[in-house]
């Protein structure tokens, strides 16, 4: 947070000066930064909360709020920096490159930092991801005020600034439309990115003493944290023991393959000659 807030008044401060838009929007970019790590901290320390009885996941995807209003965040960011540019682009008005590559080489070096430090992390939470996405368009987006600010300064073309600004919301939009489409998918209970549905059918199925799979349902319920429900048929003459043992060796084989821990399996035992087993088999590949 400290990182992105300076890197922000500097470049908000070299703007001024400058002239310069795309430092302006680097500018708001590192800003939103220091705003969206604000909110990741606060959501983690809320989704440690334990659960209660009316909150039965507990508040894990206060995590998955917090990344959507960040990409919210991001895209309000765009139409605004889009706005400025529109007015610019009629007539460009002068910017001085030399001192806009200096701050534009500071930016640079301190979103690379903010990198460094939430690359490992943002590997497993969806809202350390946001954070991370944040300072990696700002890393970007400052390479390219520093290349912008060299050709200002060697053909004294400021429209080139106004170029530089669009690109720069182009990355703050992609960035945002990652989020979105991660937090929607969590919060329309999406199956989770490589845990097809299929292959964990599959591996339900390889299990000794499981004659079919229907109904399954698996989903996130925060980064990280995935649920799993079904229904497995068995043989009509299995013992309520021998029902317990292939639930267990279910959850253990969908556990060690997968990382579903909260897996719930309701066992079906039907005689044959009422509702065979291939029938209920298909119905869960269908």
């Amino acid at each position: 947070m400290a990182i992105a807030a300076a890197a922000a008044g500097l470049e908000l401060v070299g703007s001024w000066i400058t002239g310069s838009l795309a430092l302006l929007g680097d500018a708001g970019h590192v800003g939103t930064d220091a705003v969206a790590i604000g909110l990741s901290l606060v959501a983690l320390h809320v989704s440690e909360r334990p659960h209660t009885p009316r909150m039965s996941f507990g508040y894990h995807r206060t995590e998955v709020l917090a990344a959507l209003a960040n990409a919210i965040l991001l895209v309000g960011l765009a139409g605004f920096l889009l706005l400025q540019a529109y007015g610019r682009s009629l007539s460009p008005p002068p910017v001085q490159g030399g001192p806009m590559l200096v701050v534009g080489a500071l930016g640079l070096g301190a979103n690379v930092a903010m990198l460094l430090l939430l690359r490992d992390w943002a590997r497993r939470n969806i809202n350390v991801r946001g954070a991370f996405l944040h300072a990696y368009g700002d890393a970007l987006g400052s390479l390219g005020v520093v290349g912008g600010a060299v050709l200002i300064a060697l053909t004294g073309a400021f429209v080139l600034d106004v170029i530089i600004a669009v690109l720069i919301v182009g990355l703050i939009v992609a960035n945002a439309a990652r989020l979105l489409r991660d937090a929607v998918g969590i919060f329309l209970e999406a199956s989770p990115a490589g845990v097809p549905p299929q292959e964990v059918a599959e591996a339900i199925r390889s299990v000794t003493g499981v004659e079919g799979v229907h109904d399954l349902h698996v989903w996130t319920v925060s980064s990280g944290l995935y649920a799993l429900t079904g229904h497995i048929a068995v043989a009509h003459d299995a013992t309520v023991a021998r029902a317990a043992e292939i639930v267990e060796g279910v959850r253990d084989r969908i556990r060690s393959r997968f990382g579903i821990d909260h897996v719930t399996i309701q066992v079906d035992s039907f005689p044959e000659d009422l509702i065979p087993v291939s029938e209920i088999a298909g119905q869960s590949k269908g």
